[in-house]
């Protein structure tokens, strides 16, 4: 739907703008062939500022997020702005646009040099008429995505398009204090029915990560956040947030009943709910992990990137799977959690 809106919007930008010219608005040329022509050439070079514009928006917050981790943090499915200097965003904003810019020109360029001998003529009445509107309007975008810190696109799911009213947690927010459920169980009871509140404290504090001991060959389900199913290609993710291709971690986990705790967040991804901060409303569109499992996943990750991947879709949401999922999750077995499972 995102792209589709993306599409049309600049479809009527386009056609609205060719009807200008340099002494008003020439409803004529609608019925031309070179009208519709230069109105898909534009539209086209609007879906591709828009697409620029936000990856270099995801390139600058992956900036700032190295140069300033303690500042930088996510809110409702946003970039929160305030925290960033305001000179980095003034500066962020001004290149951005005078990329786009440049290479929008350098196009325009081109055009001119095919279509008329007097190229200079023509680009230099192109600068005087159009460019102060394609300058102005370009600007004004920039600033609203920058500003609005509203992030959408490409992921390994298509297209992810957060939306900002839906989402009600905050993914990686480092807290002080780890919330406890309950009293902590004795590892003689680690097998008996534990509720999920609890759960996560009494294995962790049982056998906690560590990433430095990791293997290749197989590996615990508590060490394995997320799991990648595709036509071709089934991949787990490990702890400290690498990729391994595997063969039959998941018939494994069947094998044992375990395999239910890996919810399908979306087409291709499934996350371990053992990892996951309770409680979680039905209709949650993000979720978020534990402190430890955050942490260790940065250290081959961003925040950016976890917190794509635990976008809830919108189809999930509609079918209520995560409510499915809650309702049942008291019932589910853990035993097995600290078995290793051969993944190939």
């Amino acid at each position: 739907m995102k792209v589709l809106k993306l599409l049309l919007e600049s479809l009527l930008i386009s056609m609205l703008f060719n009807l200008i010219g340099n002494h008003g608005i020439y409803l004529n040329r609608f019925w031309t062939s070179i009208y519709w022509m230069w109105t898909l050439a534009f539209a086209f070079a609007i879906g591709i500022a828009v697409l620029l514009t936000q990856m270099l928006q995801r390139t600058f917050w992956t900036y700032w997020q190295t140069r300033y981790p303690d500042l930088i943090r996510m809110s409702k499915g946003r970039i929160r702005i305030k925290s960033i200097p305001k000179g980095e965003l003034i500066w962020a904003i001004l290149s951005t646009t005078i990329t786009i810019l440049s290479i929008y020109l350098f196009f325009i360029y081109f055009i001119a040099s095919m279509r008329s001998n007097d190229t200079y003529s023509l680009l230099r009445s192109y600068l005087v008429h159009y460019m102060p509107m394609i300058t102005t309007g370009c600007v004004a975008y920039v600033s609203y995505v920058f500003l609005k810190g509203k992030l959408w696109w490409l992921t390994t799911e298509n297209v992810m398009t957060p939306s900002g009213k839906e989402i009600i947690a905050q993914t990686g927010l480092i807290e002080d204090t780890i919330e406890k459920a309950g009293p902590i169980a004795p590892p003689s009871a680690l097998d008996k029915l534990i509720v999920i509140g609890s759960l996560y404290d009494v294995l962790y504090n049982h056998s906690p990560f560590n990433p430095n001991t990791l293997r290749v060959d197989a590996v615990r389900m508590f060490d394995v956040p997320f799991y990648f199913s595709q036509k071709r290609k089934k991949e787990v993710m490990l702890i400290n947030g690498t990729r391994l291709e595997v063969h039959h971690f998941m018939q494994e986990l069947e094998a044992q009943g375990l395999d239910k705790w890996y919810f399908r967040i979306n087409s291709t991804c499934r996350v371990n709910m053992m990892h996951i901060r309770y409680p979680i409303l039905p209709n949650a569109a993000q979720l978020e992990f534990r402190k430890e499992v955050f942490d260790s996943l940065k250290l081959n990750m961003t925040e950016l990137d976890i917190s794509n991947l635990l976008q809830v879709t919108e189809w999930m949401r509609k079918e209520k799977k995560l409510k499915d999922f809650l309702d049942n999750v008291n019932n589910l077995e853990h035993k097995g959690w600290d078995y290793l499972i051969r993944l190939n």
